[in-house]
């Protein structure tokens, strides 16, 4: 018989009968064994007389010692012992999830900006709560990645430019940025504070992921009737940095990534002379993990080291 014969046999059979079965094995009387059960002695009767029909044997019968179980019974209650300590163990005796246990592998698909500021932080978690702790980080390109997060493929998508979410899934705040603007430290013509003219008389590096050499700035320069010249896009966060230290170009970035580049690149930020609205990064999961104990636990990470 095929596997999935015995499943659809299965199907058609009332499990609750191996709990009957063991407990007139235990009680080897009907009436005891239904009040160990807390049903009705008919009730018993009834699932014995069905039990006796499913293994065509009498399983138990009546002597003056009570009843007494057949060969068959007597290898039905060793074989039913395992099942019943399995269905104990799935509906009872789960432990709940413990960091140190965990053995999962993460996939997040972002940005390498993101990764920068999230992976120092994980593997630190890795090190002192979670040795099991993997996680892949994969590009996350300019759109949510739908079909990969519904079928199990990516575990999270983090950005702050997917927009409205399909029916489905779940989106967390992890933090508001502002952006600043950065330059060489040797820079020829900028020291210190920026002017609009200034900043837009620069030949400008863009990040720009979906490969598009416009940005939510120039359509704010836009309305002010004037532009800037953008001399280059970059797929990723981390190569302007090391663009901007080593031109006369001008990089205009949220605030954690230029303050990171400046720890370790030599370059000098000032503020952007221009309103430009702060950007929301969020993390983004689907609903089939919504509720998964390990998933949960990775999201609080991730918020309490972006926070």
């Amino acid at each position: 018989m095929k596997e999935s014969d015995y499943i659809k046999s299965l199907a058609m059979l009332d499990l609750n009968l191996l709990i009957v079965l063991r407990a007139i094995d235990e009680h080897r009387h009907v009436t005891r064994a239904a009040s160990f059960l807390g049903v009705s002695q008919s009730a018993v009767s009834h699932a014995l007389s069905r039990l006796r029909d499913v293994f065509s044997d009498d399983l138990y019968v009546k002597t003056p010692r009570g009843m007494v179980p057949t060969p068959k019974a007597e290898r039905l209650v060793v074989l039913t012992e395992p099942v019943i300590r399995s269905l104990r163990h799935v509906f009872f005796e789960d432990k709940g999830f413990s960091p140190a246990e965990l053995d999962y592998t993460f996939r997040v698909h972002t940005t390498d900006f993101v990764e920068n500021l999230l992976l120092p932080s994980i593997l630190k978690i890795q090190n002192e709560e979670a040795p099991g702790l993997k996680v892949s980080f994969q590009n996350v390109g300019f759109s949510l990645p739908k079909q990969d997060l519904e079928e199990g493929r990516t575990d999270l998508a983090i950005a702050g430019f997917f927009g409205e979410l399909p029916d489905g899934f779940y989106r967390q705040k992890l933090f508001l940025d502002s952006f600043k603007c950065a330059v060489r430290k040797d820079h020829p013509t900028i020291k210190g504070r920026m002017t609009l003219s200034n900043y837009c008389s620069l030949p400008h590096i863009l990040i720009a992921p979906g490969g598009d050499l416009k940005g939510t700035i120039d359509k704010i320069l836009a309305k002010k009737k004037i532009s800037r010249k953008i001399v280059a896009g970059t797929s990723g966060f981390l190569a302007a940095g090391w663009a901007a230290a080593q031109s006369d170009a001008i990089l205009t970035a949220p605030s954690k990534l230029i303050d990171q580049f400046e720890s370790y690149l030599p370059i000098q930020s000032m503020a952007v002379p221009l309103e430009i609205p702060p950007i929301t990064i969020v993390q983004v999961w689907h609903e089939r993990q919504n509720r998964d104990p390990a998933h949960k636990w990775f999201r609080e990470k991730l918020q309490l080291i972006l926070a």
